[in-house]
């Protein structure tokens, strides 16, 4: 064996360098630096991170085409507000008489505009106060 290698020098270390190589190739995962963790990821660990960040992403973009549509139909509701008002008024002057009818349908309007404030605001009050764990207790001194 020793004489076969001295003869074949060239080809002994040809097939110990490949054989590293290849070793090396199959067994060491190509690993990148992680634009979103700043860690060494594997290519299934950056498709996954990416995954994640997109589906977050994607949950705000949600979330925040929810909360404009319900701004926009807050802005529809003030609109409606504003033509029944102008209506109101343009009739009142047009006729120079008060319509009791369309006093009292923009009386309904504007409370019940008013209740959607003040139920909004009183969620709000709720939903972001403390919550107290403690049950009252009545002590007497």
């Amino acid at each position: 064996m020793v004489k076969w290698i001295s003869h074949n020098q060239g080809m002994f270390v040809g097939l110990i360098l490949v054989s590293i190589l290849m070793l090396w190739t199959y067994g060491c995962l190509s690993k990148v630096k992680s634009p979103i963790s700043n860690q060494m990821v594997t290519r299934a660990e950056l498709t996954l991170e990416v995954d994640v960040q997109v589906k977050q992403i994607e949950a705000q973009l949600d979330s925040l085409h929810k909360q404009a549509s319900l701004q926009y139909e807050s802005l529809d509701r003030q609109d409606v507000i504003k033509r029944k008002l102008f209506e109101f008024a343009s009739l009142t002057a047009a006729n120079n008489v008060i319509n009791p009818m369309g006093i009292i349908t923009l009386a309904g309007t504007l409370l019940g505009f008013g209740i959607a404030i003040d139920n909004r605001i009183k969620d709000k009050v709720i939903k972001n106060r403390p919550v107290n764990n403690k049950l009252p207790t009545t002590e007497t001194t």
